[in-house]
């Protein structure tokens, strides 16, 4: 059976992180800081088929603060975001949650009518985590909550008990031609990437398995993890592998404004679109003009 899918990645807010923290030590030390977007994709599966799916692989924030208390630049909600590319949060059927990290998880509930799915040990050993902490109040302040909102997991509890979340364990085809790979122990306990079937071969939705382009590239791990940067260099040799090393643009890294050069794109409200790739019978987004840009 063939199988395509359209892909967009969304940019919801922006940011500057030192360059360190994104391309890693010490070859990126002493460079200062570098603009990062905040990202999140969807997935539509092909005009024409079976059964229609839209699928929204992370879903943002909702308060903006980085763990050094800065806010990100031009927040935008996902009510203000699907629109860009013809979608409304309530037309989604299935959100994947790539791991709980604030900026990747906080937004979930803005799509009332998703199944979650998220790994279960990702959820399992940050409930262990929360639970051992003493005195929350601590906050970013600390390493172990540094990219946390608890108040994400109260929410997703409340979504577990409506019987809303749908917990993986490792591989995981959650739709026909979309698949949910564990990289346990990377980024975090149970992170995990989405690899998606189209006509031009698979595509990586990468979550934050990889920060940037250049991390895979140069087989490099950034300078923030959670969990083994071994076990990460083995999670991008995996993805190498899939997409194939020439096509290393069919990896949608987690926070790299290179998507927005390497893909058409346009700026639509605040933040730039980009078009990974389109499903035949599938129209263009892009605005016509000077203002869609490619590569």
């Amino acid at each position: 059976m063939n199988l395509d899918h359209s892909i967009w990645s969304l940019c919801y807010a922006r940011g500057r992180l030192p360059t360190d923290f994104m391309g890693g030590c010490p070859v990126c030390s002493n460079q200062g800081t570098t603009e990062n977007p905040m990202v999140y994709s969807l997935i539509a599966t092909a005009p024409g088929a079976a059964r229609q799916r839209v699928v929204v692989v992370d879903t943002g924030f909702a308060g903006g603060e980085s763990m050094t208390g800065r806010h990100f630049d031009d927040p935008e909600m996902p009510d203000a975001v699907l629109p860009k590319i013809g979608y409304r949060p309530a037309e989604v059927d299935t959100v994947v949650l790539t791991h709980l990290h604030f900026d990747h998880a906080g937004n979930f509930d803005a799509f009332p009518n998703a199944r979650i799915v998220v790994q279960r040990v990702e959820y399992e050993r940050w409930k262990e985590v929360i639970a051992s902490i003493p005195d929350l109040a601590v906050g970013k302040s600390s390493w172990m909550l540094s990219s946390l909102d608890v108040g994400v997991f109260e929410k997703l509890d409340a979504a577990i008990a409506e019987g809303r979340v749908d917990f993986v364990d490792g591989d995981t085809e959650i739709a026909p031609g979309i698949t949910c790979r564990l990289a346990q122990d990377t980024h975090t306990f149970g992170s995990q990437w989405v690899e998606v079937a189209t006509a031009a071969g698979p595509h990586v939705l990468a979550g934050d398995c990889v920060y940037w382009y250049a991390n895979i590239e140069r087989m490099w791990p950034p300078g923030y993890t959670q969990g083994s940067t071994f076990n990460m260099i083995r999670t991008f040799e995996r993805l190498r592998d899939v997409v194939g090393a020439d096509h290393l643009e069919r990896i949608v890294p987690g926070h790299d404004m290179e998507i927005f050069r390497r893909h058409k794109s346009w700026i639509a409200g605040a933040n730039p679109v980009a078009e990974i790739h389109l499903a035949a019978g599938e129209r263009s987004r892009a605005p016509i003009g000077e203002e869609a840009s490619h590569g």
